[in-house]
């Protein structure tokens, strides 16, 4: 069935001509499924495919005890120009009352798994956040074109479509396809268009606003994974823990040093809570060499020998690169070390070999496929690669991957709104990396970076999780910024792994919320965000 000659139906409007009432479908039991087997042309899509198929379209029945409602399911796939590469997979779903909003959410990882945009965006939910489906959102998201069955992850990446989607480009396949299936439930097309992702999915956020800013209003990335430095960093701290003798901490010693870094840093912001919100005085107020053993030699778990004060310092230091990256990165990090970043899974793990850490997970499947390009699974662990002898590929796939370019014109231009939120614990994406971009955007624009992007930085917050796990509706903010003209000037961000309602201050790079020293240490109204 083309999407030219499908059958109409009857839409309401609370508004005309585009405003910003809700449009109703008043018969969508028949609307729905009969965009089934519906096909998307070609020249609906703005980057080259053969077109796009619908392959299932399902009315799910509104349940008012949960706040859900009425929408429509859509499921299909964007074919490859190239018929070896695999499809794009997507899911849009319609909501019958549409408030004229589209929001694309991002993937994680290696993509690879359709993204629903069913439930909240966010980590932690807020008191009160409801999903941008029940608010009349319709939601949409993909698998970013790296589906590959039983294959291993990342080995998407021999196929150079499948890495192309991958790097950025299902971003608009995916947005299109959504679009032109929006366009044809509703007759017309969405006023305000959103995309919201994080890690990964941060990277992606980032290419919309970079590659394709006319399509979007508004943007939301956290803790954007958008340089593939990343990864080299990530395994140069896997060498210095696990290819040094004597260098690894075991669980009893990694339990020792968090407890002596919380037990000087955690009160610094005033506030027994802990989270360690004031990092510079943190830096400056914790010494390593009072963890030292006995003449630097490992003699048991109440000390760290000087190969694993090595270790730790390694992780917190930046790690420069012998030459320069595209967009001219020359270094990563330092990890958040001295500011409650979790060494475990991340780097270092339970066992002392190195292969069950997030940072061997991603490293060494990405090595396998993306540098070596090998055709056979990657090793668990190899601590032999060296970066300098991939730097033809480190530039090929940088400038496709890698999101921190600052120049921002076309976005700025179209009036577009951008939120950037770090975690200060974050041992996936660095804090200082997201630092250096934001002030490289803030040095090209200078007071007029307020008028499209604000950035937060949140203390105790890791890689989506963490002492304060932060649940804040993002998204109703980004909504009221572009809709109301009205931006985030004062957000409450609330802790989600906290059993009792916590609150602070959400604050802008950086500053950092400081307890006022009196007042309900569990309320936002007790901190102030300041810098020093």
């Amino acid at each position: 069935m083309s999407m030219l000659n499908q059958p109409t139906w009857a839409i309401s409007s609370a508004a005309d001509g585009g405003g910003d009432g809700d449009d109703v479908v008043s018969n969508a039991a028949a609307a729905c499924p009969a965009l089934s087997r519906a096909t998307i042309p070609a020249a609906k899509i703005g980057l080259p495919t053969r077109g796009a198929v619908v392959t299932s379209a399902t009315l799910k029945a509104a349940d008012p005890a949960a706040g859900a409602s009425e929408f429509c399911l859509v499921k299909g796939h964007v074919t490859s120009v190239d018929p070896s590469a695999p499809p794009v997979n997507f899911e849009v779903n319609l909501p019958t009352n549409w408030n004229r909003r589209t929001l694309q959410f991002g993937g994680g990882g290696f993509d690879g798994t359709v993204v629903t945009g069913l439930g909240i965006f966010g980590w932690g939910t807020a008191p009160g956040q409801a999903a941008p489906l029940d608010l009349g959102y319709v939601t949409f998201g993909s698998d970013g074109g790296a589906s590959v069955g039983s294959n291993p992850p990342s080995s998407f990446a021999l196929n150079p479509t499948a890495f192309s989607n991958y790097s950025g480009e299902a971003v608009k396949r995916t947005r299109d396809t959504a679009v032109a299936i929006t366009k044809q439930y509703y007759r017309h097309s969405p006023r305000y268009q959103y995309f919201a992702g994080g890690s990964k999915g941060g990277q992606e956020a980032l290419t919309a606003a970079e590659r394709y800013s006319d399509d979007y209003n508004g943007i939301i990335a956290y803790f954007p994974a958008s340089q593939q430095a990343f990864l080299w960093s990530a395994y140069h701290l896997q060498q210095v823990a696990y290819g040094t003798p004597g260098a690894y901490l075991d669980p009893a010693k990694q339990q020792m040093f968090g407890k002596a870094l919380f037990g000087a840093c955690d009160k610094l912001d005033k506030a027994a809570d802990g989270v360690i919100s004031n990092v510079s005085a943190c830096e400056k107020a914790f010494t390593f060499t009072a963890l030292r053993c006995p003449g630097g030699r490992d003699t048991g778990d109440t000390c760290l020998s000087d190969a694993q004060i090595a270790t730790l310092k390694s992780g917190q230091r930046p790690y420069k690169f012998d030459f320069p990256f595209p967009n001219g990165t020359t270094t990563v990090g330092g990890y958040p070390i001295l500011a409650g970043g979790k060494l475990s899974p991340y780097w270092l793990d339970t066992t002392g070999k190195g292969t069950e850490t997030i940072f061997n997970g991603l490293t060494m499947p990405a090595f396998n496929y993306w540098y070596q390009q090998r055709k056979t699974p990657p090793p668990a662990l190899d601590l032999s690669l060296d970066y300098k002898q991939y730097k033809n590929r480190i530039h090929s796939i940088g400038t496709e991957y890698d999101r921190n370019n600052p120049n921002m014109d076309q976005f700025v231009t179209h009036g577009g709104k951008l939120i950037l939120v770090q975690g200060n614990a974050d041992m996936l994406t660095p804090p200082n990396a997201t630092n250096a971009y934001y002030k490289s955007v803030a040095a090209r624009y200078g007071k007029k970076t307020q008028q499209f992007m604000r950035y937060y930085t949140v203390p105790g917050y890791g890689h989506g999780e963490g002492v304060f796990n932060l649940a804040w509706d993002s998204v109703s903010a980004l909504d009221s910024w572009v809709t109301k003209g009205t931006p985030p000037n004062h957000p409450i961000a609330y802790n989600g792994s906290s059993t009792t309602v916590q609150s602070r201050p959400l604050c802008q790079y950086p500053s950092w919320p400081k307890y006022n020293g009196h007042g309900n240490a569990n309320e936002a109204n007790s901190f102030s965000c300041v810098t020093s």
